[in-house]
């Protein structure tokens, strides 16, 4: 049997061993606290031919291209593209028009400086999404985090707080109202049974779609 690598084992409170294969086709264990290797081990093993298709599928999609930060280079927001341009006219701030505008006196740090804003824009956003989720269904989170993540587009950890990774911004609108209302529903649903599902097709009937786009997709939002 071809041999299975384990990128990371994650342990933390819950309760089952999930395995993910991520969009660079690692393969990541989630597993509780005290869950003796030897059961980890097993896990794999049960799982192998579901692990090795997953990862062969994941090495099929489409490649993140490394930025460059050159000018024109294109950058995502709300799934439109918007091409960099260095600018020389005084300013300290990025922003956004037509074009990814960056004043040239960032450009050094201009790998940071375009997290840092990304982050920014996402928490304005996703907190806006959010709060008309939270009215809609009236499942209310704790609170709301913009992390760096880059395994997972959303969480909801065990006190009801909600946590977003800022690429998730680059993706087109219907997009992050996907992953909002996914974890809108963990609030009162912590696992991923039918139940799960069957809500999460109630507040959005076209959910496989927006699912499947996210996966095929998920790649060219890395950054």
């Amino acid at each position: 049997m071809t041999e299975i690598l384990i990128e990371n084992v994650i342990r933390s409170r819950r309760r089952t061993i999930a395995l993910i294969v991520t969009p660079d086709a690692h393969l990541i264990v989630r597993a509780p606290l005290r869950a003796p290797d030897a059961v980890i081990e097993a896990a794999i093993r049960e799982k192998s031919g579901w692990i090795l298709k997953k990862i062969c599928e994941m090495k099929k999609r489409p490649q993140a291209v490394p930025h460059s930060y050159g000018e024109g280079e294109i950058f995502w927001f709300l799934g439109r593209p918007y091409p960099l341009h260095i600018a020389d006219d005084g300013g300290t701030t990025i922003r956004r028009t037509d074009r990814l505008v960056v004043p040239r006196t960032i450009r050094p740090d201009i790998p940071r400086a375009i997290r840092h804003w990304y982050m920014e824009e996402a928490a304005k956003e996703i907190r806006s999404r959010c709060m008309w989720f939270s009215m809609m269904t009236g499942y209310s989170p704790t609170g709301i985090r913009i992390t760096n993540a880059t395994q997972r587009w959303g969480s909801c950890n065990h006190r009801g707080g909600l946590n977003f990774s800022w690429r998730l911004i680059q993706a087109p609108l219907s997009i992050v109202d996907y992953v909002i209302v996914h974890e809108h529903v963990h609030l009162r649903q912590p696992d991923h049974s039918k139940r799960f599902w069957e809500k999460v097709e109630g507040l959005m009937p076209d959910y496989r779609k927006r699912r499947e786009w996210l996966r095929e997709n998920e790649r060219l939002l890395r950054i």
